[in-house]
């Protein structure tokens, strides 16, 4: 596990109540939300972002008897989706799918700018158009912040947590890929005119443009 503590998760109450409207399709027995996992995480959708997240390694379900909510844990072993019976729908499984897929990200927000946006990309591409709106609604009406589209990276995968990485990256060491695979590692100390200003070791500078990013990571 990692040491980073990540920032406040200021925007999960708003979160919930956002999705608590848009539902999802019933799973009445933890075998269709297995089934429906296995169909989320063996999706082409799914291996062109999360690939180190395969079906080998799906979090183990749990019933949840007496829990009062649904929940995604890191046990020892392999990590667990409790789902109580009343929450066993799609849109509460992708909820905590999208919490397996961000596991390793630890300095960023729980319920931050790159979750929403997974979540919201995740409702779109496995429960279609309408409940996709109505989160998205939901969103607007909570004052959720959302994060950019995911970008493709010229490795092939999509890649979301570029935009708040950068939103909330000065002062902090980067490592910056952009184009068709440049990469640089320094400071961020600008984002002025549209563009990411790094700081390198050597005491050099490097402006990219945001628009060509496509992945950043902590240095």
């Amino acid at each position: 596990m990692s040491d980073v503590r990540p920032p406040r998760d200021s925007q999960r109450s708003r979160v919930y109540r956002a999705e608590t409207p848009v539902g999802g399709g019933r799973l009445p027995h933890l075998d269709h939300c297995a089934a429906f996992v296995d169909e989320v995480v063996g999706s082409l959708w799914w291996a062109a972002r999360f690939p180190e997240h395969g079906l080998a390694d799906v979090p183990r379900l749990r019933p949840g008897q007496g829990a009062r909510q649904a929940f995604y844990r890191e046990d020892p072993g392999r990590p667990t989706i409790t789902l109580p019976r009343r929450y066993r729908t799609t849109g509460v499984v992708l909820h905590e799918l999208a919490h397996w897929a961000l596991k390793n990200v630890h300095d960023l927000p729980v319920h931050g700018r790159t979750f929403t946006r997974l979540l919201l990309d995740a409702t779109m591409e496995f429960g279609g158009a309408g409940r996709a709106d109505r989160l998205a609604a939901g969103y607007t009406e909570h004052k959720v912040r959302v994060g950019k589209p995911a970008r493709l990276g010229s490795d092939g995968r999509w890649y979301y947590d570029w935009d708040e990485r950068l939103r909330l990256g000065r002062d902090k060491a980067l490592t910056i890929r952009w184009g068709t695979d440049e990469l640089a590692t320094g400071v961020l100390v600008s984002r002025a005119h549209a563009s990411a200003t790094l700081r390198t070791a050597d005491g050099t500078t490097i402006a990219i443009r945001e628009r060509d990013i496509w992945s950043v990571r902590p240095a």
